[in-house]
C-alpha cells in the first residue's frame, strides 16, 4: 500500500493535464442545468431533486469516463503492466487512480452545486453537505465501474458507445417509475441515494437502494480481483 501516495500524485498530475474530463464532468453538466433549470419554478426541495439528478451524473461520468475506460486505456496502451510490475501491487495502483477521481469528483460537486445555489437563489452549506454524502455513499458505483475493464472491446468504441448511451439514460432517470426494474439504471440509482439522504425517499426504497448499492461493491471487489494486465483483445 506504500504505493498509493507515488500513483495518486502520478495520476493527479496526468488528470490535470487533460481537459477533457472537466467539461463532460462540470462544464457540459451546468450547461444543461442552466437549460432545463430556467425553465423551472423551483421550490426548495424540487431544487434539491434537480441538484440530485445532476450530482448522479457528474459522478457516474467521472466513475465511468475516469476509473473504468482509464484503467481500460492504461492496459490496451501497456502502462497498466509497467506500473504494476514496478510498484508489484495491483491493488495499490487502482485504489490511487480511484482516490484522485474521488477528490475530482468532490472538486466538481462543490463547483456545480455553489454555481447552481447561487443563480437559482437556494444558497445552503447543508445543501453541499449532502452532495458530499451522495459522493461518499456512491462510492460502490465507482468501483463497479471497474467492470468496464472486462468487456472485450477496443477502448476507443466502447468509449464513444458508452458516453452517447449515459445521455438518454440520464434524461430517463427523471421520468421512471419507483419499481424495483428503474435500479437498473445507475442514473435513477443516483437519483434515488440523493432524495434518500435528503429524506425524500420511502423505507421500502431504502431497502432496495441498500441492496442495490451492495450489488454494485460486490461487482466491483470481483472486477478488481479479475482485472487482468493484459488487453483482453491481445490476448
Amino acid at each position: 500500500m506504500y504505493s498509493i501516495p507515488s500513483y495518486f500524485i502520478l495520476y493527479l498530475k496526468i488528470m490535470l493535464t487533460d481537459k477533457i474530463p472537466v467539461f463532460w464532468s462540470l462544464i457540459f453538466p451546468l450547461i444543461l442545468a442552466f437549460v432545463f433549470g430556467s425553465r423551472l419554478d423551483f421550490t426548495e426541495n424540487s431544487f434539491l431533486s434537480f441538484l440530485a439528478l445532476f450530482w448522479g451524473y457528474i459522478l457516474l461520468s467521472i466513475y465511468v469516463n475516469g476509473i473504468g475506460l482509464q484503467l481500460a486505456r492504461m492496459r490496451e496502451h501497456g502502462l497498466m503492466k509497467t506500473y504494476i510490475m514496478i510498484s508489484g501491487s495491483k491493488i495499490g495502483c487502482i485504489l490511487a487512480l480511484v482516490l484522485v477521481q474521488l477528490v475530482f469528483a468532490a472538486v466538481s460537486l462543490t463547483v456545480f452545486t455553489t454555481i447552481l445555489m447561487l443563480v437559482f437563489g437556494y444558497f445552503s452549506p447543508l445543501t453541499l453537505l449532502l452532495a458530499y454524502l451522495v459522493l461518499l455513499l456512491s462510492i460502490p458505483l465507482a468501483f463497479a465501474s471497474i467492470a468496464l475493464t472486462m468487456l472485450p472491446e477496443k477502448i476507443s468504441s466502447m468509449s464513444t458507445l458508452i458516453n452517447i448511451v449515459m445521455y438518454p439514460l440520464f434524461l430517463f432517470a427523471n421520468s421512471q417509475p419507483d419499481r424495483w426494474y428503474s435500479y437498473l439504471n445507475p442514473f435513477y440509482v443516483m437519483k434515488t441515494l440523493g432524495l434518500a439522504i435528503s429524506e425524500h425517499v420511502t423505507g421500502a426504497s431504502l431497502l432496495i437502494l441498500t441492496v442495490v448499492l451492495v450489488v454494485y461493491l460486490l461487482l466491483g471487489l470481483f472486477s478488481v480481483k479479475r482485472f487482468n494486465l493484459m488487453s483482453l483483445l491481445t490476448r
